[in-house]
């Protein structure tokens, strides 16, 4: 069936329809055998298997490459950075009084509300670590279309 010009045709159609990162064996062997054969009248007593969909990328010119995550430098080492600690941890010191702090006493955790004075808001401190926020996020393989 590999050798019909219109399968051929029909699975590259599919797979270049599906955005960059969407291609996997399974879902292709998905479409072979419930869209791209029942569309061309092929009949199939056994469906193929995900094996054969993942050679049949590979002889459509199809790779599989594995993501390597970038490494980030924030330069947080450079001496303007080191100078803007002082700042940050001044400001942040200020900030810290108008925050809810929390305190372990008697095996309980204690929520002491800070003492606000006219017109003072609470601070409520956001912190973002680009480490856990981006877990998981990305697809560590993926399927690449020929050029």
């Amino acid at each position: 069936m590999f050798n019909d010009k219109a399968v051929q045709m029909a699975a590259r159609v599919y797979l270049m329809g599906l955005h960059t990162g969407d291609v996997t064996p399974m879902r292709f062997r998905h479409a072979l055998n419930e869209q791209i054969f029942p569309t061309l009248r092929y009949v199939l007593e056994v469906g193929l298997s995900e094996y054969t969909a993942q050679h049949w990328l590979y002889k459509l010119g199809w790779w599989r490459t594995r993501l390597k995550k970038g490494v980030y430098m924030d330069g947080h080492e450079r001496d303007d950075v080191k100078e803007y600690w002082k700042v940050f941890l001044h400001d942040m010191a200020k900030f810290e009084k108008r925050m809810v702090q929390w305190e372990f006493k008697d095996s309980e955790l204690k929520c002491i509300e800070p003492q606000l004075g006219p017109g003072e808001k609470r601070v409520i401190a956001v912190f973002q670590d680009e480490s856990s926020f981006h877990v998981n996020e990305y697809k560590q393989n993926i399927w690449c279309a020929p050029m």
